[in-house]
């Protein structure tokens, strides 16, 4: 399988998380220390040094602003950190980045198949020989209801301590249809280009990944999007490949977007069984 990864657009968020992580803690610091100062400088003490007297006037609001402040960085801090840093995965003895256990997960594709990361307007994209496949990746934990195209969380404990650095389930089928628009809109660019051919003709499906092993799924009724494990993944891609026939227009898409991506990194991964790919 072939990967086209943009690295700079995943380092950039995982610094920023991690930056606005810091940043949060400082202002908590700092917040702490301010509710400290009645306690250096009673009532009625007149300070010397400018800086002593601002923090007698105004303690109380730094101390109140602060909370808010740091608590808010920190999360976003922790959203980002979410999404783009390395972590361990329930299930697996191998840390990594989201990405990385996503491709982990189809791993054993061969490279007739090209999976971009971050690299298209869309976030994760596999380009089969049948059809283009658009990924919702899901990874907090928790549980997630669907009836038909009704999403929802369960509520709990640790939903509501981490409610602002948690992705949030949102709804996976607009998320689906929004990429569609988006690829849609890259591959009918290419009409004005070099290429002759006609990718608006190009099948192009979506599905929700769950990459947490903890994530418990409930499901009523029949989703109506394909709703998957990680461990699903792979198979489930095989299966569309089979149900859809190629056309010739896939292989030059699968070329065009080869050529035309933000790709900084580009790696090739092929699993060979007695002398054959597999598929």
């Amino acid at each position: 399988m072939k990967v086209f990864r943009n690295t700079t657009h995943i380092a950039k968020r995982d610094k920023l998380g991690r930056r606005l992580s810091t940043a949060g803690l400082i202002i908590l610091f700092i917040g702490l220390l301010a509710s400290f100062v009645p306690t250096m400088y009673p009532p009625g003490t007149n300070p010397s040094g400018a800086l002593a007297q601002f923090l007698v006037r105004n303690w109380a609001l730094i101390s109140f602003a602060a909370l808010p402040l740091g608590f808010v960085c920190a999360s976003l801090g922790s959203y980002f950190i979410t999404r783009y840093a390395r972590r361990r995965w329930a299930g697996s003895a191998t840390p990594g980045r989201p990405d990385e256990a996503f491709e982990r997960s189809l791993k054993g594709l061969d490279d007739r198949f090209s999976l971009f990361i971050f690299s298209l307007p869309t976030a994760y994209t596999l380009v089969t020989p049948s059809q283009i496949i658009n990924f919702a990746m899901r990874s907090d934990k928790g549980t997630i209801r669907v009836a038909g195209n009704k999403w929802r969380e369960g509520w709990g404990m640790g939903r509501i301590l981490t409610l602002f650095a948690r992705e949030g389930v949102g709804h996976p089928p607009s998320d689906l249809a929004d990429q569609e628009k988006k690829l849609r809109k890259y591959l009918a660019e290419s009409q004005a280009g070099e290429t002759q051919a006609d990718f608006t003709e190009a099948p192009i499906e979506g599905a929700v990944v769950l990459l947490n092993a903890d994530t418990k799924l409930e499901l009523t009724g029949e989703p109506s999007v394909p709703v998957l494990r990680a461990d699903q993944l792979k198979e489930y891609v095989r299966k569309r490949v089979k149900d859809v026939k190629p056309t010739p227009v896939m292989k030059e898409a699968a070329a065009y977007m080869a050529e035309h991506n933000s790709a900084t990194e580009t790696s090739v991964a092929t699993t060979k069984v007695k002398g054959v790919s597999s598929v």
